[in-house]
């Protein structure tokens, strides 16, 4: 199905903050701009009766927090339909990290169960997702994650002589990175060229030092993307260890390690194995093994021709199937659907319940001392729960 072109949608996009997925959706909403779509931007503190009496069609990003909650609530009592984004199995969500423990919490639980079942639709970037999620939601799209070539015009690639190979991901992908722990050791010594970097995880097993450097996370995807051009990265590892939760993640690694020619090795997963071809656009791990890492590493090593081509065939594929521009256009689509639906839709002007969005409001504030108490004690607690009062008050002053 494609976009039509002469029909225009404006959308609502609200965020709780402006995280990595925030800034990919707004540079895919941008992109839809040439295709008839306007959007605005909102943090959930931001959101009052007016933003969501307008007639733009309300777009959730990944949030479970409860005063989304209150008015996705308003919404539905208005008679107007809201999308829900998501790219993540929270539900599968493991450990024990702060993240881990958030999405476990019942709140969010209960939270993340309404935003789901009573959207009207559900976009998500992996088939895994998408299966887990229909029982929710019926209506419950799949559509393509994007990578946005442009960001690469103008980033100047190393050219020293250092073999570099990397990682770069999350704190939360630690234990991803376990499988490694005989592998790096063992490149480093028989590689005297090889250097290992890591880009916003540190393995906790090793040592950083001259041959393996940390690179924190960097706020701005356009920056992390230019930096991760100018490393000039010869191999991409992107393991996945068997947590339930990591068959739904999207070929996030596949796009990026593409677009920078930069050839991938990745662990045989759902994630994965829809989007890379062994040997042609990557390699993939069967056996999550240190013997079959080092194997595929030493396969790159060995044969710069074979790794060079496999690079060049990832970014031709990429480029074909995932550029922002041709995923924009499958947006778009929906979006108009999302559009029409508003145009048809008896809407209510938004009502909101004074003491209902107390309520919301205090179990938002509870969930931020039990995680903050988590991470760093009272003194962290204090800080965040005084500064989101600042931000807040702010927020609510003269308009």
């Amino acid at each position: 199905m494609m976009s039509d072109l002469g029909f225009s949608v404006d959308i609502l996009l609200i965020v709780e903050a402006d995280i990595a997925t925030t800034q990919l959706t707004e540079q895919l909403l941008s992109e839809c701009s040439g295709l008839g779509v306007t959007y605005k931007k909102v943090y959930l503190s931001q959101i009052d009766e007016q933003l969501l009496s307008n007639s733009e069609l309300p777009l959730f990003v990944r949030t479970a927090d409860p005063v989304a909650i209150f008015w996705m609530e308003a919404l539905k009592r208005s008679n107007i339909p809201y999308f829900y984004y998501i790219d993540d199995n929270f539900w599968l969500i493991e450990g024990e990290t702060a993240l881990a423990k958030y999405y476990k919490h019942p709140i969010i639980r209960r939270s993340l169960k309404y935003a789901v079942e009573k959207a009207h639709t559900v976009i998500t970037n992996s088939v895994a997702l998408r299966e887990y999620i229909l029982p929710k939601n019926r209506n419950t799209v799949l559509l393509s994650a994007f990578f946005d070539f442009s960001l690469l015009s103008g980033c100047e690639v190393s050219t020293d002589s250092e073999y570099r190979i990397g990682f770069a991901g999350s704190p939360s992908r630690d234990a991803d990175l376990d499988i490694l722990k005989d592998v790096i050791p063992h490149i480093l010594a028989k590689r005297s060229n090889v250097v290992f970097e890591f880009i916003g995880c540190m393995p906790s097993w090793l040592e950083e030092g001259g041959r393996v450097r940390f690179f924190g996370h960097m706020n701005s995807y356009a920056e992390y993307i230019a930096f991760q051009v100018q490393r000039g990265w010869k191999i991409g590892l992107a393991p996945l260890d068997n947590k339930n939760s990591n068959k739904y993640k999207t070929n996030n690694k596949y796009r990026e390690y593409a677009a920078f020619r930069c050839a991938g090795i990745y662990t045989q997963s759902e994630s994965y194995v829809g989007s890379v071809v062994d040997g042609v656009t990557g390699l993939l791990i069967e056996s999550n093994t240190a013997a079959c890492w080092i194997a595929a590493i030493e396969r790159y090593l060995d044969d710069e021709a074979s790794r060079s081509t496999i690079a060049d065939n990832a970014y031709d594929d990429v480029l074909r199937r995932f550029d922002i521009a041709t995923v924009a256009a499958q947006w778009t689509t929906l979006f108009q659907v999302g559009g029409r639906l508003m145009n048809s839709s008896t809407i209510q002007p938004v009502r909101i319940s004074t003491w209902g969005g107390f309520v919301r409001r205090l179990s938002h504030y509870w969930l931020l001392v039990e995680i903050s108490m988590y991470e760093g004690g009272i003194k962290l607690t204090f800080a965040r729960v005084f500064n989101k009062f600042l931000r807040y008050f702010h927020l609510k002053g003269p308009r």
